[in-house]
């Protein structure tokens, strides 16, 4: 059945996406090869905030209560590499785009270390518009072309920031991205700060999840064992 197959497909793409997440971090920025999706990569750059693009809108829920907002994707360059990647920074609430406050608190300068993963571009449903570079609208994230409005090679990488959350990368000596990312210290205070980058736990999330494949198959094992039961009741009454 169609549904144990999918369930299958779905157990051996946690697999993979999981031996991604929990392996050593590649430097993304002196690697030569293309990296799978959802690789974990360190790189170390400046982040070009006046580069930045809000892609959106993507509403968030907190509490029952849902709050309008941007994914923000700021480019980041190395000198040294002669090279640069883009970074999903996280999400920023729509007052992000006017709160110069909310802003300065989220705007590290200077060389940052950033761990994340390899991300490649969404796939657009046909409810979602297509971005419109020269107006400055994006809806979705379209990595080449985000690229080249961020002044960029259209072959250049998209990396999430993970934080540490929950199933996260450990904790080192050394600030966490999370941390660079708000310009956070270990004495800051339990209020959100802005962008709020997605966690391991986050990523390793599935709209349907292998145990939602198996319950669908023995639905439908249920329904044509029922039916065919029927269907051989319903041929003897008629003898």
């Amino acid at each position: 059945m169609w549904q144990v197959g999918r369930r299958q497909w779905k157990v051996q793409q946690i697999k993979e996406r999981e031996a991604g997440l929990q392996g050593e971090p590649i430097n993304i920025l002196q690697s030569s090869e293309k990296l799978k999706e959802y690789q974990r990569v360190i790189c170390e750059g400046e982040l070009k905030h006046e580069r930045s693009i809000l892609v959106g809108p993507r509403p968030r829920s907190v509490m029952g209560t849902t709050q309008s907002g941007y994914v923000l994707v700021t480019p980041l360059v190395n000198d040294q590499w002669s090279r640069g990647v883009l970074i999903n920074r996280g999400w920023v609430p729509a007052s992000w785009k006017t709160d110069s406050q909310m802003q300065a608190s989220g705007l590290p300068m200077g060389k940052v270390q950033i761990i994340g993963v390899t991300r490649n571009s969404e796939d657009r449903s046909s409810f979602v518009p297509d971005n419109d570079p020269a107006k400055g609208e994006w809806y979705w994230l379209d990595v080449p072309a985000l690229a080249k409005a961020a002044g960029l090679p259209p072959d250049t990488d998209l990396v999430q920031v993970i934080s540490e959350g929950q199933g996260s990368v450990a904790r080192t000596s050394a600030p966490t991205s999370m941390e660079l990312m708000a310009m956070r210290t270990r004495t800051s205070t339990p209020q959100e700060q802005y962008p709020l980058p997605r966690t391991v736990k986050d990523l390793m999330t599935f709209s349907v999840m292998p145990y939602d494949h198996r319950n669908y198959a023995l639905t439908w094992f249920s329904l044509a064992g029922a039916t065919a039961l029927l269907a051989l009741r319903a041929g003897r009454l008629k003898k």
